[in-house]
């Protein structure tokens, strides 16, 4: 019996994925979920969809709901954490301001100045709620969605004693593409990558015992590469790894697929992303079902997100391990996941240690273990070094609200092309947010 919380449960777009798996999954049978957001009419509507996933599912649920994180975390065992500060409309600003200088994101999440600003109001946040479960559930453990997923995971890793786990659907997509792509069920493929979050490199793919990147390398050779994988193929050939997952996000991490001389991504086909996040029509759609009283089976289908899947491993080692009636340490109920994002303590040999990693893992009674990886190639682990250190530039400015650190991290950013747009954008991402950056602007009183 568990206690699954999840923050930021008034997503609800996201959340009824989360929210099917769990009602689903016979080992949470007996098990309490509780949502929390800090936006009362997505938390209603969240919870009357949970109520009636549970009652048409017929599963053995508890479902509590709060505005307060800290009036449903006592007792918890997982959090799932899934909040964006300012929502879909700072996200548009994370976007929009920086194209006044000339800089395009297909994304704007996780790097770039869009990420850069989403980690300034998001950061500190986190790294509270981390704070307050060390207080009322410190053995729980911390999964999270949110975006920066790297630079979220290495601020809850390095300023709280709370165990993190940083989720992405992105290696898993990229997966099943290249399957899909070389014609093949995904059920006979392997991958082995390892990378941060967005920009996760795949060395090893295995298709039916072959080696499925020379595959892939062929294939592209004979037919060409297609137009929603030119990126990714062009550093597949350079570096002899397959980066995840998409161009859109993978561009955002070298510089010259969107400056002037790639059209600033439109020779690639990429174009500025509409954010996305909740919209009326959505809420309107759900609410008609509610309304009506009209089935939501619907919405009672497994996700292909990672978390209740990892729950769910953990649980049932635990169970099966307490059911054998054993001490033995070697006994071992092991589920193998391609990607989480784990601290690297000597995983990846010429990364730096303890630095946030996307990296395969075992699930056990013993909880998340990553996988060694050793050293990677030379190139890759050189590019992937600028962007830790860049994100924990990144962290450091959120965290003690410094314009300095954050100028520096601008001015790293491949993305940013001079020092008098990095000043001039920056000041711009503040005040457009300044709603949300109270230690920056308290700093500066």
């Amino acid at each position: 019996m568990s206690k699954i919380v999840i923050i930021g449960a008034g997503s609800v777009v996201f959340s009824k994925g989360l929210l099917a798996d769990i009602v689903m999954t016979n080992e949470l049978n007996g098990s309490t979920i509780a949502l929390c957001d800090i936006d009362p009419e997505g938390l209603e509507l969240t919870t009357r969809l949970a109520r009636r996933m549970v009652t048409e599912a017929e599963a053995d649920i508890m479902i509590e709901s709060s505005i307060e994180h800290n009036d449903v975390l006592l007792g918890a065992d997982y959090v799932i954490q899934t909040i964006a500060i300012g929502g879909r409309t700072a996200w548009e600003k994370d976007l929009s301001i920086p194209m006044k200088y000339g800089i395009m994101q297909p994304v704007g999440d996780s790097v770039g100045p869009g990420g850069i600003s989403r980690a300034l109001r998001l950061l500190p946040i986190v790294v509270d709620i981390s704070h307050d479960m060390e207080d009322i559930c410190p053995n729980a453990l911390l999964l999270n969605y949110s975006n920066p997923n790297s630079c979220v995971c290495s601020a809850i890793h390095q300023y709280s004693n709370i165990r993190v786990v940083g989720l992405c659907r992105g290696l898993p997509d990229t997966h099943k593409e290249l399957a899909n792509y070389l014609g093949v069920p995904i059920e006979e493929t392997n991958i082995l990558a390892a990378g941060i979050n967005h920009f996760n490199w795949i060395l090893e793919f295995t298709v039916q015992g072959q080696d499925g990147l020379a595959m892939l390398r062929d294939k592209f050779d004979i037919e060409g590469v297609p137009d929603n994988m030119r990126i990714s193929a062009s550093l597949f050939r350079t570096f002899g790894a397959y980066p995840a997952p998409g161009d859109r996000h993978v561009a955002e991490f070298v510089p010259y697929f969107l400056n002037h001389d790639a059209d600033y991504g439109r020779k690639y086909g990429l174009n500025l992303m509409e954010a996305y996040g909740q919209s009326p029509e959505h809420w309107n759609e759900i609410r008609k079902h509610l309304d009506g009283y009209m089935p939501v089976d619907r919405y009672l289908k497994r996700s292909d997100e990672i978390a209740i899947s990892l729950i769910s491993a953990l649980e049932n080692s635990k169970w099966t391990m307490k059911a054998s009636n054993t001490d033995d340490p070697y006994f071992k109920v092991v589920r193998y996941f391609d990607a989480v994002n784990i601290p690297n303590y000597g995983l990846v040999t010429n990364l730096p240690e303890g630095s946030i990693l996307e990296l395969p893992a075992i699930v056990s009674h013993n909880g998340v273990r990553g996988v060694f990886i050793g050293d990677i190639p030379h190139g890759i682990a050189t590019i992937l070094s600028q962007r830790i250190y860049q994100q924990n530039l990144t962290m450091e400015a959120a965290l003690n609200g410094d314009r300095q650190l954050a100028l520096q991290a601008m001015i790293l950013d491949p993305l940013v092309p001079s020092l008098d747009i990095a000043e001039n954008m920056l000041d711009d991402l503040l005040e457009a947010h300044e709603d949300h950056l109270p230690r920056f602007y308290d700093m500066n009183e």
